[in-house]
């Protein structure tokens, strides 16, 4: 059963049910049972011990469940302590308008770029104040959150991301015997050819200024603007809602917010850095240093550290050890069903893993394609695997040696073009699956369903994926990485105008049905 068609329907069957159903505890829940006993030839007994093995798995990657509730305990406390009314209050006087709450919410992924759960958790919570001050609906802010956290990350040459392409890539050139580059070379010269993550990140802006509303999003949008609902009632309470049963304390400033932040990301910079230092075999270069750190094992123990100060400064202040018990209890309880659904999608994740989708699709591609194709077809497959498995990591180990092998034998030229084309699909393929953890945790931040992220982001990835599709093809024909940038910007242009166009169009009937009103 490995590696052959039918390991493609746990993922199917779980994708389809999610979007169906919208219900994705049960979808998973379904995709793994059916998933365990493809794998093990339908003997129930072996299915059960697989998905207990699977458990413990997961549960050994245990830290990023542990930073979540770290992040739900923080951000209560810092809703107790004052500290996110009087950034509200003092944004007031700065943000005047939405686009400026938008932007904001952009910049900062720009900051917070070293690691994409840290980017959607904490920009979430402390900009959704914000955003909901100017009824800003919940589905566009996560999409926000999500649209610059990874494509900002796979563009940073000093990320955590950097250094693990980087240190692949290097190991892929010694094993097919490529000299012409280096590995943290190949993955620079890869940024100009990552289309997906470029446009996702020029698109996110335009959306942001023009207001330009796709699918469910313009329904979700319109019940924020017109009745101020910021999200979905009719699913019942959204992660990390329950923060705001907490009362305030009186004489909170913005120390409140910002000393339990700026700790938490010094001492993820310093906890990351040294034990990137310490870890590091050989020359202790930036590269190695970056391809060590355990940038989520950092947050976790910066994050403990925040919290600790931010309950000093709350107990300085006469609060009762009871109130500030009750408040990290209640902002860990917020994020816990989130937790449910990550852990459950990790498990996916390993089940899929088990049955061989990735080699499976890995093995469509093969030396016999015409040339101009290898960088679209790449694209399309490494988005479909990370679309499938929910992992970008995995299809990068998966696709990168694929695709280099390839390119070594028939023309080097286009080795920097498939990379590109690798990393880019990987990008799409996360941002449009509802296995991936990025989309529960973007979810997370911005305070809406996952189910609702998802489909309200879709049509945004899918305009960012067929530009980027436009720009490998005329890659492929012209071999010539700028041409085919300037053919992607030159789509996207064209979309957005189209669109801005349509929206003007559309508000322009609705005055004019309004002004012949009765």
């Amino acid at each position: 059963m490995e590696g052959s068609i039918l390991s493609l329907l746990p993922p199917v069957i779980t994708i389809a049910l999610t979007i169906i159903t919208k219900r994705i505890l049960l979808s998973l829940g379904v995709g793994i049972i059916f998933g365990a006993l493809l794998a093990n030839g339908w003997n129930a007994a072996a299915s059960v011990s697989t998905i207990l093995s699977i458990i413990g798995t997961v549960l050994g990657e245990g830290n990023i469940f542990v930073f979540i509730l770290i992040v739900g305990a923080m951000s209560a406390l810092i809703y107790l302590s004052g500290g996110i009314q009087a950034f509200s209050e003092w944004a007031v006087t700065k943000v005047r308008t939405p686009f400026q709450a938008k932007l904001v919410t952009l910049l900062l992924g720009f900051v917070s770029f070293f690691d994409d759960a840290f980017s959607c958790l904490f920009r979430g919570s402390v900009i959704k104040p914000l955003t909901d001050q100017h009824n800003i609906s919940h589905s566009k802010l996560a999409y926000l959150l999500h649209s610059t956290s990874a494509p900002v990350i796979i563009l940073m040459p000093i990320s955590a991301w950097a250094a693990f392409i980087a240190a692949l890539m290097a190991t892929i050139f010694v094993d097919n015997g490529i000299t012409q580059y280096q590995g943290y070379e190949a993955f620079l010269l890869t940024i100009p050819t990552n289309y997906y993550a470029l446009s996702t990140i020029l698109l996110v802006f335009a959306v942001a200024y023009f207001n330009i509303n796709l699918g469910q999003m313009k329904r979700d949008e319109k019940r924020a603007k017109e009745e101020g609902i910021l999200f979905d009632t009719s699913r019942g309470i959204v992660p990390g809602q329950s923060v705001a049963e907490l009362p305030t304390k009186e004489g909170g400033n913005l120390l409140d917010l910002f000393l339990p932040v700026g700790i938490l990301v010094a001492l993820t910079v310093i906890i990351a850095g040294w034990g990137g230092i310490t870890s590091a075999e050989g020359a202790l270069t930036p590269l190695n240093v970056l391809m060590n750190a355990e940038v989520i094992t950092a947050l976790v123990y910066s994050g403990l550290v925040a919290c600790a100060v931010s309950v000093i400064r709350l107990l300085l202040r006469k609060t009762a050890g009871k109130e500030v018990a009750t408040a990290m209890f209640i902002g860990a309880k917020s994020v816990f069903p989130s937790i449910i659904i990550l852990f459950m999608a990790l498990m996916t994740a390993q089940v899929i893993g088990l049955l061989g989708v990735g080699q499976y699709l890995a093995s469509l591609i093969d030396g016999n394609l015409s040339l101009m194709w290898l960088p679209v077809i790449f694209f399309v497959i490494s988005a479909f695997m990370s679309f499938s498995m929910g992992s970008t990591f995995g299809t990068f180990g998966l696709m990168l040696p694929i695709g280099a092998e390839i390119v070594a034998i028939v023309d080097i030229a286009y080795l920097i073009p498939v990379f590109g084309a690798v990393l880019a699909g990987c990008i799409f393929g996360e941002h449009s699956s509802p296995l991936s953890d990025t989309t529960i945790l973007a979810a997370i931040g911005g305070g809406v369903h996952p189910i609702d992220h998802l489909m309200t982001q879709m049509p945004y990835a899918m305009v960012s994926s067929f530009v980027s599709i436009i720009g490998y093809v005329t890659l492929g024909l012209t071999k010539n990485l700028f041409v085919g940038l300037a053919a992607m910007l030159m789509s996207l242009a064209l979309i957005v105008f189209a669109l801005v166009k349509a929206r003007e169009k559309a508000g322009a009937s609705s005055m004019a049905l309004e002004a012949n009103k009765p």
